[in-house]
Formats: C-alpha cells, sequence, structure tokens
C-alpha cells in the first residue's frame, strides 16, 4: 500500500479538523498509522512555558486529541499523540523527517482563517519545504451530518509519464475491493503560436495535425492504462483538448462530481516539462476539490511499477505518435 505513516497536522481549530475524515478513509485503505500532531505556540506577553496558561492549554489540546484518537481507535486505526513546541511550519516538517512520514493531510488553513493568500502560511510552508506526499482539503467541502469522508470517484491526472501510472497503481492499490470508481484524465495542449498577424490556414491545419496526433496516441494510452488497472475497480478515461489545461482539470472534476484529485508533483503536459509544482499548486489554487500529490517519487521501471510489495503490471506502451502519422 501507498501510504503507512500519515502525519495530522491538528491546531484546534473546527476548520483544521475536518481533515480528520480524510484520514481516517487513507488510514482505513492502506493499513496506516495515524500521527496527531499540534505545536503549541506563545501568546502575547506568555514568558514562559511553565507558566499557567500555557500548561492549561497543553492540557486542553490533549483532551481533544485523545477525543480524536478514541474516534480513531473505534474504527482500529493505530494512533499516535504528539504535542510539541515551536514554529508550526518548523516542527511539522521535523516531525516528518524524524518518523518516516510518508504522507500528510491537512486543510488549506487553520484557526488563522482565510487570508488574501490561497493557503494558510503554514501550509504553503509545509507544502514547500516536507517533499512528502501531502493531501490539502479545502474547509466546508464535507456534506453537513457527515461524521467520515468515503471518497467515491477519484480524479487521476494522466501526462504519459511513468511518474504518473506510478500514481494510478498507488491510488488502485489503495481502494481496491471498494466500490470507488477512478477516471483517468489526460489534458492535451493545444500549442501557442504567438503571431503578430492571424496565423496562416497552412500553419492551422498543422496546428490541428500536431494535435491531433497527440490526441489519438493519448486516448489508446489511457484505453491501455485503464484495461490494466480494472481488477476489480471501475476504470474511466477522460481526454480533454485545450489551450488552458488547469481551468480544463478543475472544470472536469467538478464535471465529473469527483471525491478527490490524484496527481504526481512532476508535472509533464503536452510534451512540456512544467516546473515541478506548477501545474499541481494551479490546480490547488483554482479548484475546491481535496487534492492528493505524490512527493518524492520512487524510480520507476517502464516494465513494471511498484506498489506496497506488488507488482502493479503497467507495460511499456507503443504510442501511435511513435509511428509515421500519414
Amino acid at each position: 500500500m501507498p501510504f503507512k505513516q500519515i502525519l495530522l497536522p491538528l491546531d484546534g481549530s473546527s476548520t483544521a479538523e475536518e481533515a480528520v475524515s480524510h484520514a481516517i478513509f487513507i488510514a482505513e485503505s492502506c493499513g496506516a498509522r495515524v500521527h496527531m500532531l499540534h505545536v503549541q505556540t506563545s501568546h502575547g506577553d506568555e514568558h514562559s512555558p511553565d507558566s499557567v496558561d500555557w500548561r492549561l492549554r497543553r492540557a486542553e489540546m490533549r483532551s481533544y486529541l485523545s477525543q480524536l484518537e478514541r474516534r480513531l481507535s473505534e474504527r482500529n486505526i493505530p494512533v499516535t499523540l504528539n504535542i510539541v513546541e515551536g514554529r508550526p511550519s518548523e516542527q511539522i516538517v521535523e516531525y516528518s523527517e524524524e518518523n518516516d512520514i510518508d504522507l500528510l493531510i491537512f486543510t488549506a488553513y487553520g484557526k488563522g482563517g482565510i487570508s488574501r493568500f490561497h493557503f494558510g502560511s503554514t501550509a504553503h510552508k509545509v507544502i514547500s519545504g516536507s517533499g512528502i506526499s501531502f493531501m490539502i482539503v479545502r474547509p466546508g467541502e464535507l456534506p453537513p451530518g457527515r461524521a467520515d469522508k468515503a471518497f467515491k470517484r477519484i480524479l487521476i491526472l494522466m501526462d504519459g509519464s511513468h511518474s504518473s501510472e506510478w500514481v494510478a497503481c498507488q491510488v488502485a492499490a489503495m481502494v481496491r475491493g471498494q466500490e470507488v470508481e477512478l477516471i483517468l484524465l489526460q489534458v492535451i495542449s493545444v500549442p501557442e503560436m504567438p503571431r503578430r498577424m492571424p496565423i496562416t490556414q497552412e500553419e492551422y491545419a498543422l496546428r490541428e495535425k500536431f494535435v491531433e496526433c497527440n490526441r489519438r496516441a493519448a486516448k489508446a494510452y489511457l484505453e491501455d492504462i485503464a484495461r490494466q488497472l480494472q481488477n476489480g475497480i471501475k476504470v474511466r478515461v477522460r481526454l480533454e483538448v485545450t489551450q488552458s489545461v488547469v481551468e480544463k482539470v478543475c472544470g472536469a472534476a467538478m464535471e465529473e462530481e469527483v471525491d478527490l484529485i490524484a496527481m504526481d508533483v512532476h508535472d509533464t503536459q503536452g510534451g512540456t516539462h512544467w516546473e515541478k509544482g506548477n501545474l499541481s499548486q494551479a490546480v490547488m489554487c483554482r479548484c475546491s476539490l481535496p487534492l492528493l500529490v505524490f512527493q518524492d517519487l520512487p524510480d520507476t521501471h517502464p516494465q513494471h511499477l511498484h506498489t506496497g510489495g506488488e507488482f502493479c503490471p503497467v507495460s511499456h506502451f507503443n504510442h501511435p505518435s511513435d509511428r509515421n502519422v500519414e
């Protein structure tokens, strides 16, 4: 399974607590341990960690975390509780490194609330500095009265790379045996042709031929990957052609009414390598759905992709684009 040690940072707010239901689903799917972590910081003129107010807040947080621990323990999920002192982002990254955390789950912002930025400062620093796979949740997305999250439809971004295939295998391994539908999405970018004057008919035809070549290759590729993943899982493919990749990804996710978007942080689209993390960050900023981003990927072999002790047999695919196109 893809994840064994999940870190769930909590600041005591109901906003941050919305990540708990997502952690329950992932932990149950992967058989993972959940580490609940609270970072206690100084307030105002509080001078000493030994002050009465400091100790009172620590005791209140311990009681709060213990209540959440019981909620997870009732579902046979192993839990570790920790309260540390310092700067939240630094302590989260340090704890992750010391405890071999392989997935961080947290909300886009906590008790600090919404700012003029897309994420709270702690979330932004952790995403940028940890190098660990993470799931980021937008507060307010869990339907009222629904205690625990269950993903029924997951959108996986594909780009023809071995790393995106590895992500698809990891997600498939995570949900195998559950009533979950996977949607493999690939977005074909229409190349820009900047001109002082409108492009000619010949240039337009050349661009259309290039896009059609990529579209046919992507369609055959997605169908091939879907066939290999279909082992007790419903897998469907979706192919889009656009000049605006991010908007199309978010639009497709909303149209499909997915519960989660999964992708690789090493972005490749339309034959052009994006700077690491650019696409995932853009999707995080423009889409309100939970996003699972795989980072620090292992080297993937083109013939076999490893998934938690078992091999996901995604074989090498001979793209039609490798052959001459009439």
